[in-house]
Parts: C-alpha cells; sequence; structure tokens
C-alpha cells in the first residue's frame, strides 16, 4: 500500500486537455483546494500531427502546469490510458498468504501478453470480508509505452508518487462518489467517459470491475460534422462545440446522430454481456463524464436507448470547494474530471483500487529525494556519535589496557564466540537444506512454457488431417476450419472421426507413484449440470473463445475448472467389448512403491465425447501394435512422448500379468511383439520408424513405472453414452440442453428437424416420460439419448418399450506426465 497523504494532485494527461485536480484531508472530509484544465495547441490524435510534434505538445502543457500551479509538498498521481495498459483478474485457489505472492509471479507470466522483462506490473488483493475466495487483479503496461507518458513530468521537474491505468482511476471515482460497497453489491453502477478517440466504460457492483473501451470519442462526432459540411477538422470542432448556441443546431444534431446510434449499441451490447453472467445485479444509474457529453441531446438519446437514468455528472457530492477555488470555473469542468478526481484519491490513500504502474527506478529515485533530509541527518548523528566513540576510546584506553590482561576472561570470551559460529553454521546448514527442498517442489514449474506444452501436445495427439488421407474426413475438417455447416452436415454424424474436449485440467504432484484418486480428489466434475460447449474443428485446432474482457469471472487457474475448450476433430480407437454405458476397472495392485524415490510431474484429466459410431474402437483401435499411423487418440496420449525404442523396451520389462478377477477387465499392458520369425521369412512387425521431432522436442513424456506393470499411469475407464438425463460421472460442458418443442429424428441419418428452435421428444403414449435432449450448438444435431420415431411422428416401440437411439459417447481419459532430465534447466 503506498502512502497516504494529506494533500494529493490527480493528473490527467488527454488527447485534448490536460485536466489536474488538488484535493486535501480536512476534518469534514475531502476539499477540492485548486484544479485546472489545458487545452494543447492542437489535439494530438489529428493525423497531421506527428509523434515528435505530439511528445512536444504535451511537455509544453505539463511545462504550463508546473508553472502556474504550486505541485510541490504533495503527492503526484498521474494516469495512462486504458487502451495502451492491461488488467485481468483471477481467482486463486485456497492457500496462505504467504503464498500468493508467488502465485501472483506465476500467474502473470502466464497472463501478460509480453515478456515480463519488457513491461512494468503490479497486482492486489481483493477479498470481500467473511469471504475465502481470494481474487487477484494484475496491471501492467509495457515499459517504454509508461516511460514516454513521464518523460514530460521529469523535464518539469515534477516528482511523480504513482501511476495509475484511466479505467480503474474512474472506478476509484466512481465507488467514493456514489459510496458503493459490498453492501451494494447487487446494484451496479455504470460511468462512461467519453475521450477523444476511445470511452472508458466502467460497471462497479461494490466488489467487483468490469471495464471495456470502446472505440468511439469526441473525435467521431468532429468528423461527421466535418463529412456533412464538407469543412475543415479545426472548424468542423468549432461548431461541434457552439452546437448548443448556433442556429443550425438541429442540423448539426442529425449529422452527429450515427455515431450517437453507434454509441449507443455499443453499450447495450456491454450492458447485455454483463447482464448474461450476473443475472442477480440491477443497473441503478449511468454517469455521463466528459466535455462530449455536453452535446445537445446526446445524455437524452442516451436514456432513452438504455432505458436507465443517465446522469451528467455537474457536481461532486462527496467533495467540498475550499473558499479560493470559482464555483463557476470548477462546475464547468466536472464533467471532465472524474479520472483525475480518482487518480487524487489514490494519492490520498482514499481508492479501492491502489496498484502503482511507476517504474521501479523512478520510484527509488522519488524514495531518495524524499528521504534525502533525513539521511543528511542521520550522517550528521553518525558523524557526532563516531566522534563521541572515539574520545570515549581514548578516555578509557587504561581500562582497555587492564581488560587485555585478563586472559581468563578473553578465553571465556573466545569459547563463546566460538559456540555461537557453531550454531550459526548448523543454521546455514538448515536453510540450505530447506532452499534445497523448495527448488526440488518448484523444478515442475521453472520452465514457464511447460503448461502450454502439454495443451500443444494434447492437441497433436487429436486426430486430423495429419492422421488421414481419406477424402470424406479431410472435407470435413476444412469445413469446420471455415464455418461452413452445409459442409459438415454432408457426412453422417456416426462418421465423422472427431473428438470434442470440453475440460482439461493439469495438476501437479510431487509423486507420480500416487493413485490417479490421491491426486485429483477434489477436482472431478460431477453431474452433467449447466452445460454449453463452445465448438471449433478444423485440423484438430484449440479455440478459447473468452468474448469481450470480463476481468472479475477469468478463471485461468492451474486446473482451469469450468473452462470451455472446444477441439474438432477425431480419429479411430478401441477397447476390447465395444461401445457402453461406461463402466469400472478394479485392479489387483501388490506392488510395493515404499522403497521409489517421488517423481514430481502432472496428472492430466482430458473430458470430451466423440460423435464416431464406433466409440472406444474409435478412441483407441485394438491390434494395432507399433503402428503409429493406425493409432487413435487414446494410444498417441498413452505413449507422449515416448519413441518406438522405448516402447519396445518398456515392453520387455513387463512382468507377466496376473490372473484377471472374475467380472473385471485385465489390466492394460503395452503391445506385444509377435513371435520371432523364422530364418528367410519377411518380418512381420512394422519397420522401425525414427521417433517424431514433435515428440523428440518434447520436455516431457508419458509417465510408465518401468518395474511395475500394474501401476495405474493411463485411465480410460470412465465414459458412456451421453444421455439427457446424465449420470453423477457425466462430464459438464457437452452440448446445450433444449427443452422447449417437441422435435423428431430420422435415426443415424444425420437429419435435424428442429421444430421452433429444437426441444425434448414429447412422449406420444401414456407413461412414457418425456426426454430432454442435449444437442450440438454449431450443427443443431442431437448428441444425447433420443426415442426412435415412427414415420407417423409418434414414437417407435420394441417389446413394449419405447425404443432409444445413442448419438455422442462421453469419456474422461487419465495419464501421467513426467519431466525430462533436461527440461528442469530450462529457464524458459
Amino acid at each position: 500500500m503506498a502512502k497516504a497523504h494529506k494533500i494529493a494532485w490527480g493528473i490527467d494527461v488527454g488527447d485534448c486537455t490536460i485536466k489536474a485536480l488538488k484535493l486535501g484531508v480536512t476534518p469534514d472530509g475531502v476539499e477540492v483546494l485548486d484544479f485546472a484544465a489545458l487545452e494543447h495547441e492542437t489535439i494530438l490524435t489529428q493525423p497531421d500531427v506527428e509523434p515528435q510534434q505530439r511528445v512536444e505538445l504535451v511537455s509544453a502543457a505539463v511545462s504550463r502546469l508546473a508553472q502556474s500551479y504550486d505541485l510541490s509538498n504533495s503527492a503526484v498521481v498521474v494516469a495512462v490510458p486504458g487502451q495502451n495498459s492491461f488488467a485481468r483478474f483471477v481467482k486463486l485457489p485456497h492457500t496462505d498468504k504467504k503464498n500468493i505472492p508467488r502465485m501472483v509471479a506465476f500467474e502473470a507470466g502466464q497472463q501478460i501478453p509480453f515478456d515480463i522483462k519488457d513491461v512494468e506490473w503490479d497486482w492486489q488483493v481483493f477479498q470481500e470480508p467473511d469471504q475465502p475466495d481470494v481474487e487477484v487483479g494484475i496491471f501492467a503496461i509495457k515499459s517504454d509505452l509508461v516511460k514516454i507518458a513521464l518523460e514530460p513530468f521529469s523535464d518539469a521537474q515534477i516528482t511523480i508518487d504513482s501511476v495509475q491505468m484511466s479505467p480503474m482511476a474512474l472506478y476509484n471515482f466512481v465507488v467514493y462518489e456514489k459510496k458503493l460497497s459490498a453492501a451494494t453489491q447487487n446494484e451496479a453502477v455504470i460511468a462512461l467517459d467519453i475521450g477523444v478517440d476511445n470511452t472508458d466504460l466502467i460497471i462497479a457492483d461494490g466488489t467487483r470491475i468490469w471495464q471495456r473501451t470502446i472505440p468511439v470519442g469526441g473525435n467521431h462526432f468532429t468528423e461527421a460534422v466535418q463529412k456533412a459540411f464538407k469543412l475543415g477538422f479545426n472548424k468542423a470542432e468549432a461548431i461541434k462545440r457552439t452546437a448548443n448556441t448556433s442556429k443550425y443546431a438541429r442540423q448539426i444534431f442529425q449529422a452527429m446522430r450515427p455515431v450517437f446510434a453507434d454509441l449507443a449499441a455499443e453499450i447495450q451490447r456491454s450492458l447485455g454481456y454483463y447482464s448474461s453472467s450476473k443475472r442477480d445485479v440491477q443497473f441503478r444509474e449511468v454517469i455521463a463524464m466528459g466535455n462530449a457529453m455536453k452535446l445537445p441531446g446526446l445524455v437524452k438519446f442516451l436514456q432513452q436507448s438504455l432505458s436507465l437514468p443517465v446522469k451528467r455528472m455537474d457536481n461532486f457530492d462527496q467533495l467540498s470547494l475550499s473558499p479560493e477555488v470559482s464555483v463557476s470555473q470548477f462546475t464547468e469542468n466536472v464533467p471532465s474530471m472524474g479520472v483525475a478526481y480518482g487518480l487524487a484519491l489514490q494519492g490520498l490513500g482514499l481508492a479501492r483500487v491502489e496498484s502503482s504502474l511507476l517504474p521501479k527506478e523512478i520510484a527509488r529515485r522519488t524514495q531518495w529525494r524524499k528521504k534525502r533530509i533525513w539521511f543528511i541527518a542521520a550522517t550528521a548523528a553518525f558523524c557526532f556519535s563516531a566522534l563521541l566513540a572515539l574520545f570515549q576510546a581514548y578516555s578509557q584506553s587504561a581500562d582497555i589496557e587492564e581488560a587485555q590482561n585478563n586472559t581468563g576472561a578473553i578465553s571465556s570470551m573466545t569459547n563463546t564466540l566460538n559456540q555461537r559460529r557453531s550454531a550459526v553454521g548448523a543454521a546455514q546448514a538448515a536453510v540450505t537444506k530447506a532452499q534445497k527442498e523448495i527448488a526440488r517442489h518448484l523444478q515442475p514449474y521453472g520452465p514457464r512454457i511447460i503448461v502450454p506444452k502439454i495443451l500443444q501436445a494434447i492437441r497433436g495427439c487429436l486426430p486430423g488431417p495429419d492422421y488421414t488421407e481419406d477424402s470424406q474426413q479431410l472435407a470435413l475438417y476444412e469445413a469446420f476450419a471455415n464455418g461452413d455447416l452445409e459442409g459438415i452436415l454432408a457426412l453422417n454424424r456416426g462418421e465423422r472421426e472427431q473428438v470434442f474436449l470440453s475440460n482439461i485440467k493439469i495438476i501437479y504432484t510431487d509423486n507420480l507413484y500416487k493413485s490417479f484418486d490421491e491426486v485429483t480428489k477434489g477436482w472431478e466434475s460431477a453431474g452433467a449440470g449447466n452445460r454449453g460447449r463452445t465448438p471449433a474443428g478444423g485440423g484438430g485446432g484449440m479455440m478459447m473463445d473468452m468474448g469481450m474482457m470480463d476481468m472479475p469471472m477469468m478463471d485461468m487457474g492451474m486446473g482451469m475448472p469450468g473452462m470451455g475448450m472446444g477441439m474438432g476433430m477425431g480419429m479411430g480407437m478401441g477397447m476390447p467389448g465395444g461401445r457402453g454405458a461406461g463402466s469400472s476397472r478394479t485392479v489387483v495392485d501388490t506392488f510395493d512403491r515404499t522403497s521409489k524415490d517421488p517423481v514430481p510431474g502432472f496428472v492430466v484429466v482430458i473430458e470430451g465425447s466423440t460423435p464416431h459410431k464406433d466409440d472406444l474402437q474409435f478412441l483407441e483401435p485394438s491390434n494395432v501394435k507399433y503402428e503409429r499411423d493406425k493409432w487413435g487418440f487414446f494410444q498417441r496420449l498413452r505413449y507422449l512422448g515416448l519413441s518406438d525404442q522405448e516402447i519396445r523396451a518398456q515392453d520387455k520389462k513387463d512382468k507377466p500379468a496376473p490372473a484377471a478377477v472374475p467380472g473385471q477387465n485385465k489390466p492394460f499392458a503395452l503391445p506385444t511383439a509377435p513371435p520371432a520369425t523364422a530364418p528367410g521369412q519377411a518380418e512381420t512387425v512394422a519397420a522401425e520408424v525414427a521417433i517424431p521431432e514433435a515428440v523428440a522436442n518434447l520436455p516431457f513424456n508419458a509417465f510408465v513405472d518401468p518395474e511395475d506393470k500394474l501401476t495405474w499411469y493411463f485411465d480410460t475407464t470412465e465414459g458412456g453414452w451421453l444421455s439427457g438425463k446424465p449420470e453423477d460421472k457425466q462430464p459438464e460442458g457437452i452440448g446445450v440442453l433444449k427443452v422447449e418443442e417437441p422435435v423428431r429424428t430420422t435415426g443415424r441419418t444425420g437429419v435435424w428437424n428442429p421444430m421452433a428452435g429444437g426441444g425434448t421428444h414429447t412422449a406420444t403414449r401414456k407413461n412414457v416420460p418425456d426426454l430432454p435432449i442435449y444437442i450440438d450448438p454449431l450443427t443443431m444435431e442431437p448428441i444425447s439419448d433420443t426415442y426412435v420415431m415412427e414415420d407417423n411422428g409418434e414414437i417407435k416401440f420394441e417389446n413394449n418399450e419405447p425404443a432409444v437411439e445413442n448419438h455422442d459417447y462421453w469419456f474422461r481419459v487419465k495419464l501421467k506426465i513426467q519431466l525430462k532430465p533436461e527440461a528442469g534447466k530450462d529457464k524458459g
């Protein structure tokens, strides 16, 4: 937390005007001590303004500010534009507070879309009282941008205490001015600040922030007038500013009306997106900020378009004015002072968001200048103390000489010193041991690219153009890539070689010898719940559609709980026994692991589905031996990162399998080599192929216990038909439930004929329940169980029971991954 001051300046450098507000803390509250609104000689975003000229114009305005107003003896907080900065809110798992900085540093490296060495970043914890959830805001800006923004202040010899993003400063202003708190979290206040080129939109509900920058600003209104009246930019700007008093006000308003409509449409879109995820929050009012809000009819137009009360900010309820401040002049500039208000609050220590993007070297220089007088005083005190000590030493020399003659006392002191040195050595050894233990636990996280590479490796296991030469499947992948719905439907759903992934969890464990249940406890998804999937396709590509920047709802933790991931494609595979409604498998494992050293690594849990009619045989074809080109999705995962030689070597080390327990499947064993052929006969095993480059370059590989064949290192036992009434273990995120209207289906021909939007099968005989249906949101085809329908539209019955047809098959596959020895050395 930054040090609070009694007086603070908030300075907002806009493209048209520098806005500055000086606030002070009094016994009665916060008071406006001074303010400034200094226009640049020309608008900075005009096409004819060069970058160097822009810097000179800002420097000139900042110099005028420093010469005309007293900025000394007060904190100075400066804003940087929201479109040039980065903000992300991340929820952390429950942990001790001492672990939060390390976890935030890891998240920052994953979230910030630039090299961490090239940015200035800060973070802040947001936690509601009596709530266990911890949310962290991560804020960043590229170092070169913030240095350019601060250069005019350095030239003007203005000491900067903090740098804040404009949207966060606007949020601080809204929270303080409207007295928002946890008690008002079900009521949201919307703030609009229209700048020259962009509009900052902030939604504050008392505990959370939602922010978006809309690419519509004051210049767009000017350009509309310029185009309508065929004028130069400067003259059109002058006409826009005097529209209220112009006799052509009506014509001016009509010229700007399309821009009004674009702005209102973008705001409505943003509010609709926010409401879809926060249905329990009601919008209270819209605060209109920025000089563009003075345009005739804009506030009324927004109020009618949004169906919400829109209030132009003409005064601040929580601030009082100093007698030296002109009321009329300040009121005239109130609409443009929102960001400066929030910045000054941060300087006073009254802001909700207190992060600062001030570069470290500038912050150190600032602290040195402020503490220089104390260093001088401390130096003087030190010199005086040294002289005093010298005098005392001289005066007591006789006593010291006498003490030196006392050899017994010296010997005792020597023994005491040696004992203390031994204690220090023991403590240092303990510290070294602890550091090694910490390093061992942190080793898997050393290379920051491990998690993205795991995801990339999983993507590479998905079937697609690289694994088939079938023209129909290649056409299917191309149709997915191009969003060609007709091309997708051209191939029956049951024939499509596709795999859809709805969830991937990557969980670190300090010992891969632990069972899957031990590692994944508390991470498994259960029940269908509120389902939904982001469709994707074409060549096995991964899509993560995050929509607009919904900072409070972003959840990108290590386990990625609840995050929909669509990966379109498919290939074949299968387990003995064909398809069925899920299975459980128990293995008798008598192997003693107590003597084994722990192996750290990751457990990966992948959930998804396939439309292919061969289900498990499609996912894991049998009897393919070492023929990589015939492997399916599960086999590519099972042997991830292993060469043919390593697979064959493991095959030779496997122990004989124990007798199967009655009623249970045999444990999986690596494929065995065929018997040796007689001399002169052709080799029956597929030719040994070189290890693929993608496999050789992976910094990890699938974990296989080299001594114990029964160790669960790969699990494909959970799966079954997708059902509208799902079993407890059926994953979430697969398909969309439709329940509005009855539907018909013509079996596995791929024809899906929704009536009025699709829905459930409505029974046509008594005592037959309605069957909820999940559909593919892209193709609108059913993917869960459906009744088989006769040509007359009634349900087909077999043996007095309604006939049910299956469609997509769901699965949950688990595997273990260990880092290669050289991976831990990669500083990535």
